[in-house]
């Protein structure tokens, strides 16, 4: 069982992190870690059952895509979520790629602090269809 300082480290050690302290987004009260084997999906409260999700995964392919569908099954069934969304960095094409494997629609291109990023999103009604 993956205890929270694992999810804190893994948070902490991430080299997409953005400065972000493992411990300070675990106490958030909204903030949904979700756990598959080694792999963990951190679920950023936006308010109103609405998500942002980042990837923490060891696991690659195959195994990657079935984690990442069951934390998604999770948060629908389990934790009431009725949007997800994925900022994904455009100098990533392998995440992007894994956001459409997984389910992730793209809306469109953003530009945020960090660069520009694709905006994926899966909505319940989307998940359940």
């Amino acid at each position: 069982m993956t205890t929270d300082n694992q999810i804190i480290s893994a948070i902490d050690a991430s080299p997409l992190n953005r400065g972000l302290s493992g411990a300070d987004w675990l106490a958030h009260a909204g903030n949904v870690p979700v756990v598959i084997g080694d792999d963990i999906a951190l679920f950023d409260d936006e308010r109103d059952c609405v998500y942002q999700v980042h990837f923490l995964f060891v696991s690659r392919g195959k195994a990657a895509v079935a984690s990442a569908k069951e934390a998604f099954r999770q948060m629908f069934e389990k934790y009431g979520a009725e949007l997800i969304f994925g900022m994904v960095p455009d100098n990533l094409p392998h995440a992007k790629l894994f956001a459409r494997l997984v389910g992730g629609k793209f809306i469109g291109k953003r530009d945020t602090p960090d660069g520009p990023c694709e905006l994926f999103v899966l909505s319940n009604e989307m998940w359940s269809a």
